[in-house]
C-alpha cells in the first residue's frame, strides 16, 4: 500500500507479503545458444534473365585433335624474273651474264662502284660472245660511244687483269694495243668495232654493268 503497512484483503487470498520498493537489477547474461532448427524449404526462383554472380575460371582442358587441312589455294601468277626485267630495259644476254648500261658516262672508280651499288660489276667479256653483247649494247648509243671494261694494270704495270685480281684470259686489242701511251694508260676502253684500247683511267665513258 502507499503508506507500507499491510492490510487485510478479506476473500483475495491468506497471506500478502510487503516489503520495501527496490530499485530494478542489471539485466543478466545472454543465454547460450538452442540448436540449430530444421532446414527451411527451398525459396522460389528468381525472375528469368537474372545472372549470378560468374564463378572463378575452370583449368584448361586438354588440347582438341587437329584439324583437317584446309583446302589449296589458287597457284598465284608467275613473277618477273630480274633478267626478264634487265633485258626488257635493253639488256643483252650472253649465256648466263646480261649486259646493261645506265646510259651515264663516268670514270673507271665511279664506273665500278656505280656497278657494285645495282648488284653487278663493271663489264668483263670473258669471250667472243659476251665482248659482242657489250658491242651490241654500243651500237644504241651511236658510232662513236666506247665504254670501260673491268680491266685494268693497276696492279702491276704491263699485266692486266680482271677487277677479281685474276689474269685475263680473253683479249680483242686494236693493233698496236695496248701501247701505255704517255705512260698513263692503267685502263682499258672496248669501242664500238669491238676492240679494245688502253687509255686513262680518269676518262669518262659509257657505264655497261655485267649480271649473273
Amino acid at each position: 500500500t502507499d503508506n507500507g503497512k499491510c492490510e487485510d484483503v478479506p476473500n483475495t487470498c491468506a497471506v500478502i507479503t510487503c516489503s520495501a520498493h527496490h530499485p530494478s537489477g542489471l539485466p543478466g547474461r545472454d543465454g547460450r545458444d538452442g540448436k540449430e532448427g530444421p532446414k527451411g524449404e527451398k525459396g522460389e526462383k528468381g525472375p528469368q534473365g537474372s545472372r549470378g554472380i560468374q564463378g572463378p575460371p575452370g583449368k584448361l582442358g586438354p588440347p582438341g585433335e587437329k584439324g583437317e587441312r584446309g583446302s589449296v589455294g589458287e597457284k598465284g601468277e608467275q613473277g618477273v624474273s630480274a633478267t626478264s626485267v634487265l633485258l626488257f630495259h635493253g639488256g643483252k644476254q650472253s649465256g648466263d651474264k646480261v649486259f646493261v648500261t645506265n646510259g651515264l658516262e663516268e670514270n673507271f672508280e665511279n664506273s665500278q662502284k656505280t656497278c657494285k651499288e645495282a648488284g653487278g660489276v663493271l663489264a668483263t667479256p670473258r669471250n667472243a660472245a659476251e665482248n659482242s653483247a657489250a658491242q651490241e649494247i654500243l651500237h644504241t648509243k651511236g658510232e662513236s660511244a666506247k665504254a670501260f671494261l673491268g680491266i685494268s694494270d693497276l696492279q702491276v704495270e704491263g699485266i692486266f687483269r680482271y677487277i677479281s685480281g685474276e689474269k685475263i684470259l680473253f683479249t680483242n686489242w686494236n693493233l698496236g694495243e695496248p701501247n701505255n701511251s704517255k705512260d698513263n694508260e692503267d685502263c682499258v676502253e672496248v669501242q664500238d668495232n669491238g676492240k679494245w684500247n688502253d687509255i686513262p683511267c680518269n676518262l669518262l665513258r659509257l657505264v655497261i654493268c655485267e649480271f649473273q
